[in-house]
């Protein structure tokens, strides 16, 4: 049986795996991400794998702080603000 530690693990690194397979099979351009794009790939790779919603960056965060690490909101006309 595996231990929780070992369950962490096993998860983290699928979720490594599977950006790097995204990368792998052109779906994304460069292995440069900030950390708003890796808190969305989890997001969708937990909502994908495990049915479980998780909550945007600014709702976890704040905007301040998910502006620090990356996020750009919308503005009216759905273009990302600077």
């Amino acid at each position: 049986m595996q231990t929780e530690n070992q369950i962490k693990a096993d998860a983290i690194n699928e979720f490594v795996c599977h950006m790097i397979a995204a990368l792998d099979a052109g779906f994304v351009d460069t292995p440069n991400l900030n950390l708003a794009t890796v808190h969305r790939v989890a997001q969708n790779f937990v909502l994908d794998r495990y049915g479980i919603e998780l909550p945007h960056i600014a709702e976890q965060w704040g905007d301040d702080t998910a502006r620090l690490c990356g996020y750009l909101p919308l503005n009216k006309d759905n273009q990302q603000s600077e």
